[in-house]
């Protein structure tokens, strides 16, 4: 019978080769077992990774999505939110006029040209307002503040009434101010002629959020407390007749400036309905993206651990039999 031997010094080449290959498994797959990832894509892919980089691509694109998706939405909450309080201060000064309709006097009249002044004072203040530090109605100049203050307006309207004794005239000049390209435009807004282009927030999807402070609706209520402030102007020397129906008139304007204040808000409205939705696309199909992707390369926990185990029992036992070389000795057998 013929018997095959392996010599001492082969035998511990042997052993020290396997040993290296067991450590090196056990590490990787230990790897594997901790991250959830497979070690070798190659392998696993069949040396194609072109699929992988078009999720991965997607993915990111996706990401960026809903970042912007994010920022354009508080863009919108904030524009919304400060086009409420406009057309709220609007309805309660129209409402309160309303209310003592017919029966105004001089001393009411000049009580409501006062709140008038201090609303218009808000209401652009409230246009002004600015998010991440970008103004929101001033078009592409988000650096700048679209409005001038109120103080502003009302001189420049003063000047432009200055003489007039009737209330028709009066109210005709302020709306021939805010019409003039020379008049509001120019002494007012101070933000861009450009509006905000729109913006991608999904995939085929854009919005655009192009109100500006000049805006036809959002100066037609600076335009409607204006005409009420002017009842409470001591410069002009106005009768008090034509103070009240300066009053008067102005509650008609308020109305037609609440009803435009609420078609704007209606249109912000419509877009964050429609961002609400994409965000919800995006974020499905991110979620089933990142599950394909985490199907091709996530390595199998359990067929990991499993291999684990047997990796490690391997090495134990090389450990063993290497001891038990180690300590043989002929003297043992003599």
């Amino acid at each position: 019978m013929i018997v095959n031997s392996y010599g001492d010094m082969a035998q511990h080449l042997f052993l020290r080769s396997r040993n290296a290959d067991l450590k090196e498994n056990v590490t990787t797959l230990s790897e594997e077992f901790a991250t959830g990832k497979s070690s070798n894509l190659t392998d696993r892919l069949g040396g194609d990774f072109t699929y992988l980089a078009d999720l991965e691509s997607n993915l990111n694109r996706l990401d960026s999505y809903m970042v912007t998706n994010s920022e354009v939405q508080l863009f919108a909450t904030t524009m919304q939110g400060s086009l409420e309080k406009v057309q709220d201060q609007v309805q309660a000064l129209r409402n309160d006029i309303l209310k003592l309709s017919p029966a105004i006097d001089e001393d009411n009249a000049e009580q409501f040209g006062s709140q008038a002044k201090q609303r218009m004072a808000s209401a652009i203040n409230l246009l002004n307002t600015s998010v991440g530090g970008r103004t929101i109605f001033a078009g592409t100049a988000t650096d700048t503040k679209p409005l001038n203050d109120s103080g502003t307006l009302m001189t420049a309207i003063l000047t432009e009434v200055s003489g007039l004794t009737t209330s028709g005239d009066i109210v005709q000049a302020v709306k021939d101010w805010f019409d003039d390209p020379t008049g509001f435009d120019t002494v007012m807004y101070q933000g861009s002629a450009t509006a905000l282009q729109p913006v991608t927030v999904g995939e085929g999807e854009q919005v655009s959020l192009g109100i500006q402070a000049d805006d036809p609706s959002l100066k037609h209520t600076l335009q409607s407390y204006v005409i009420t402030a002017l009842a409470d102007e001591p410069s002009l020397g106005l009768a008090e007749d034509v103070k009240i129906e300066l009053v008067a008139e102005a509650s008609n304007e308020l109305s037609v400036s609440e009803d435009r204040l609420i078609k704007v808000q209606a249109d912000v409205g419509f877009i964050e309905g429609r961002l609400d939705a994409i965000s919800t696309r995006n974020e499905a199909s991110k979620t089933s993206l990142s599950i394909v992707k985490n199907n091709l390369v996530s390595a199998d926990p359990y067929e990991t651990y499993t291999r684990l185990q047997e990796a490690q029992t391997q090495l134990e036992g090389i450990y063993t039999i290497t001891s038990r070389s180690s300590q043989l000795s002929l003297l043992q057998y003599i």
